[in-house]
């Protein structure tokens, strides 16, 4: 669904989790989501408040970049859950292709809590006039930004990271294609590849998982495509080999792949590895003890089926017949280049 999410909706969602954080909660409640919306004004919201929009929440102590701290919630509560469900029932309803911030509003205010709905009322935001902008939007995308689209590549940059897995985390990686296939996408998501990893059975990442992993009834088949990583996904790839690289490890392994999706900041691949044990915290830990070791994955096997350009071949020696023919056809060359450089000089 978060894929769904515009530009300006995906500001409000991160933003949450601060307000939670003020509020002393372990999981996000339909008041931070109020509270998020209404202190960040922006895209087809933003004329709805009557009144000035609440400071937003300070920096929580720990956090890095934007990131918030390895104890920050990471999950929704159940009333929030279902406020975002209704997000998408609303946003359907419009016969809009995307999750806006009209959307998000629309559902606290039908289904949120009476205090919310009632909080949200006196700063403007009421059924009535959320009902007149989706009537004014009609399910278009109005002043925000589409949801993120993937990118449209050839591959080369999804074959060129996946070369660089190990079996353990090309075997991860094999299974989130699947589960896209069995969705019916024709690229793997962020979502996609969390499952599959918060699934795995093996690796160095087992370690971190405090609930069983579920292992498929069959190995996925070997990728054949990997256009179909591009995207998303592919850039959780290219910062799963620069975490390997900083960490000082040959490989990508199962762990890199878990510190990239969480870094990613997908807040539906977040709350589902949190939920299994893969925080930050214990990614961190994971990454401590192996230290670039191998761990328990075994290196990268060549691949056969990925394009060319992945495969980076190795230049051919040149034979010694070769030679010969090279240094004949170049003999007249530098005769002529030499004629012209001295003949001006020692002519008459």
């Amino acid at each position: 669904m978060f894929e769904r999410f515009t530009a300006e909706a995906r500001q409000v969602v991160v933003l949450v989790p601060h307000y939670a954080i003020a509020a002393g909660r372990s999981e996000m409640t339909p008041a931070d989501l109020a509270a998020a919306l209404a202190a960040r004004p922006v895209g087809n919201t933003a004329g709805i408040w009557t009144s000035p929009e609440p400071p937003e929440p300070a920096e929580p102590a720990g956090a890095q970049d934007g990131r918030l701290a390895p104890t920050a919630p990471h999950r929704f509560d159940e009333a929030a859950r279902a406020v975002l469900t209704q997000s998408l029932r609303v946003a359907v309803a419009e016969a809009a292709p995307h999750i806006g911030t009209e959307h998000l509003l629309a559902a606290l205010v039908r289904s949120g809590p009476p205090d919310v709905v009632a909080e949200l009322g006196t700063r403007g935001a009421t059924a009535e006039t959320v009902d007149a902008l989706l009537a004014r939007l009609a399910g278009g995308l109005g002043t925000e930004g589409p949801p993120e689209e993937p990118r449209a590549v050839g591959g080369t940059g999804s074959a060129l990271s996946y070369t660089r897995l190990t079996v353990d985390a090309r075997a991860v990686v094999r299974e989130s294609a699947a589960l896209g296939r069995a969705a019916g996408r024709a690229n793997v998501t962020p979502v996609d590849l969390a499952t599959a990893l918060a699934l795995y059975d093996g690796g160095n990442v087992v370690r971190v998982w405090t609930a069983p992993p579920v292992p498929p009834p069959e190995p996925a088949p070997p990728i054949e495509d990997v256009a179909s990583l591009s995207g998303p996904t592919e850039r959780v790839l290219t910062a799963a080999a620069v975490i390997a690289r900083e960490t000082g490890s040959a490989q990508v392994g199962t762990e890199h792949l878990l510190v990239a999706l969480i870094q990613h900041g997908h807040p539906e691949v977040v709350t589902l590895l949190a939920e299994r044990g893969g925080t930050a915290e214990a990614a961190g830990v994971l990454l401590a003890e192996l230290a670039g070791g191998p761990g328990a994955e075994r290196p990268p096997e060549p691949i056969s089926g990925l394009p060319p350009a992945a495969r980076r071949p190795a230049p051919r020696p040149v034979s010694g017949r070769r030679a010969i023919v090279a240094l004949v056809a170049l003999v007249p060359l530098l005769v002529i280049v030499v004629v012209c450089i001295l003949g001006p000089i020692f002519g008459p």
